[in-house]
């Protein structure tokens, strides 16, 4: 049990745990893929931290001198089963930004809870961190922890997970992930209906094969600047 709590009731978590066995029924659910998952997980995150601590100092004095506030942003969101966990991302918004979120924000049924380029409470830097998608870095210790994946559907936050349909909780029967399928398939262009789709699209075909087709597009469209979700 996650020392954050959980979203869902017992009912709700016992119907998706037992979702989730019935898709690891055969071998290579039960034991390959995730045997392959978790050793791709804990490789590409040492190998990806090393970049980000070669790139911490410059980016954590352009974020001190741009606007005042802490480097690190840390947020509670909903991982698999309805656990809560704590992600960190590196501070892209000004100080308190969260208090001057509009409360219609999560009343936009087609498109909720989606990133504007044009929000006034993104800093600078905080633009050009997520272009590249660099705040999301601090991420990578959720995936060492093993709350989170390094592909999977992206993790939400309670408010976000209220809204959802229950045949959209299936999402929930997986880990959380740096990136998905959703992201690579439109990110920000996506409404709801489509991004939800997209993350049970994924969870009906993950594969080996499939996590490194994500993860191979993910990094073309960051090159691209095409930007995180």
């Amino acid at each position: 049990m996650s020392k954050y709590g959980c979203i869902l009731d017992d009912a709700t978590r016992r119907e998706l745990k037992q979702l989730e066995n019935q898709k690891k029924s055969t071998f290579r659910k039960r034991l390959y893929y995730p045997f392959f998952k978790r050793s791709a997980d804990i490789f590409c995150s040492f190998v990806a931290l090393i970049f980000f601590a070669l790139l911490f100092p410059f980016v954590a004095i352009a974020i001190k001198l741009d606007s005042p506030g802490p480097i690190f942003f840390s947020q509670i969101r909903v991982g698999q089963r309805g656990h809560l966990f704590k992600i960190y991302k590196l501070r892209t918004m000004y100080k308190d930004a969260e208090k001057q979120a509009d409360p219609s924000f999560f009343k936009n049924e087609d498109s909720p809870f989606i990133q504007h380029e044009d929000d006034p409470r993104v800093t600078r830097v905080g633009r050009f961190l997520r272009r590249y998608s660099i705040d999301e870095l601090p991420q990578l210790f959720c995936v060492l922890a093993g709350t989170m994946s390094f592909i999977g559907p992206r993790p939400f936050i309670p408010e976000e997970t209220k809204m959802l349909k229950k045949e959209h909780l299936i999402r929930l029967t997986v880990k959380p992930g740096l990136t998905g399928l959703a992201q690579i398939s439109g990110r920000n262009n996506l409404n709801l209906e489509e991004r939800m789709e997209k993350d049970l699209e994924y969870i009906e075909k993950m594969s080996a094969w499939l996590d490194i087709k994500i993860l191979w597009k993910t990094i073309f469209k960051i090159a691209d600047h095409e930007g995180a979700s």
